[in-house]
């Protein structure tokens, strides 16, 4: 479909629109990215795969105050068959629904739902780190 604008008072609509189409694309480059990186994560956290998701967390950056054995004892029961059900994005932060079943001790697999907040840092989706809420130091990019 072709816009043939007629006047000049046009214009600013035209950059209007303009504008608007780069920041959709932006976002779905950004969500496909996104749900790469859950992607990744559930899959490492499916096969017990912790140098994996510990650098997807966002507290594992540098400044972010998590080290890799205070993750190890914060890592969460052993889960599968994790499914993403939805994703929201706004600027910078995500929230994304996944199903799946978790081991309960005596319960065995039991089914589950749950929401996980991912941030954009420095151009790359990291999960937020269940209490620990600070933000990790930007990179030094010149």
């Amino acid at each position: 479909m072709r816009i043939q604008w007629r006047s000049k008072t046009h214009q600013p609509m035209r950059a209007f629109i303009g504008v608007v189409l780069v920041l959709m694309a932006e976002m779905a480059i950004a969500g496909a990215t996104l749900e790469q990186r859950v992607r990744e994560y559930w899959e490492a956290r499916q096969i017990n795969d912790i140098p994996t998701y510990y650098r997807l967390e966002a507290a594992a950056l540098p400044g972010g105050g998590l080290t890799p054995d205070q993750y190890r004892a914060i890592a969460g029961l052993p889960v599968r068959e994790v499914k993403i059900l939805d994703i929201k994005v706004e600027n910078d932060r995500a929230e994304v629904k996944i199903e799946g079943k978790i081991e309960v001790g005596a319960l065995g697999w039991t089914p589950q739902t749950v929401t996980d907040t991912w941030v954009l840092i420095n151009g790359e989706w990291y999960r937020r780190t269940p209490g620990f809420d600070a933000k990790p130091a930007p990179s030094k990019q010149p």
